[in-house]
């Protein structure tokens, strides 16, 4: 079901271009490890929250284990309901001692992700086996188009765009001249790709970045809340900003 939802999306956004080389993998051990984006928690991780000694229990901690629910949500006493999905696990801990704060003198909280929900990316448009695919950790654009079966003859392989989720509301939007980049030898625009990231190849070149992304979010978003795992509860119809991912 997944798969037809994905090629109907496919289908629905496709444009008219011209053709290119194909991605080659990309040797991950030449990337700029600094340059990959700290870790965002989402829907299904479990977090481990450390809330130092047990007064009653010396030399151990209080420890918890939260499941983070579809709504991206934790319940901690006693603060109650928090919004864990879209921070970082360093933005939750001090969310988190700020708001203990209000009920004690000496709040004390770490926050660690014992479990990852998983990984993946999905993968659109003009490549030859457009789907969702489960990868590892430090995964590429160029992998990613690899992945996927390599290009088809007639994608604009120089306008992939990239869409990430940046918080409830908000998507992120790059723009690769990706077989450019590859056929100089340079991995500068092969970015590190995060979890749920939209890969999409068009069939000509975008001119106007921002108004297809408007597009593209505006006509096929209740498509993408049900069919892409990472996108549900995107509430993209209510605010809407576009910020470059830079590599």
């Amino acid at each position: 079901m997944t798969r037809f939802w994905l090629s109907l999306l496919t289908l629905t956004l496709l444009a008219v271009g011209a053709p290119g080389a194909r991605a080659q993998e990309a040797d991950t051990t030449a990337m700029d490890w600094s340059a990959v984006p700290e870790y965002r928690i989402v829907p299904g991780d479990v977090l481990e929250l450390n809330f130092g000694p047990r007064p009653e229990a010396p030399g151990q901690d209080a420890i918890r284990r939260q499941r983070v629910r579809p709504d991206g949500r934790i319940s901690v006493f006693p603060i109650g309901d928090v919004v864990a999905a879209g921070r970082t696990p360093a933005e939750l801990q001090a969310t988190l001692l700020a708001l203990l704060a209000a009920d004690l003198r000496q709040p004390r909280v770490t926050v660690e992700v014992a479990e990852v929900a998983g990984n993946q990316v999905h993968v659109l448009g003009r490549v030859k086996k457009p789907d969702s695919y489960a990868v590892g950790p430090f995964f590429t654009l160029a992998q990613a188009i690899a992945r996927a079966g390599g290009f088809e003859d007639d994608a604009a392989r120089n306008s992939v765009l990239v869409f990430r989720r940046d918080g409830a509301r908000t998507v992120r939007v790059a723009r690769v001249a990706l077989d450019r980049s590859l056929k100089k030898g340079s991995l500068a625009a092969d970015l590190p790709l995060s979890r749920f990231d939209i890969v999409y190849v068009p069939r000509s070149t975008i001119g106007n970045v921002d108004v297809f992304v408007r597009q593209f979010f505006g006509e096929t978003q209740p498509l993408l809340s049900s069919a892409l795992v990472g996108w549900q509860l995107f509430n993209l119809d209510r605010v809407y900003v576009t910020t470059p991912i830079t590599p």
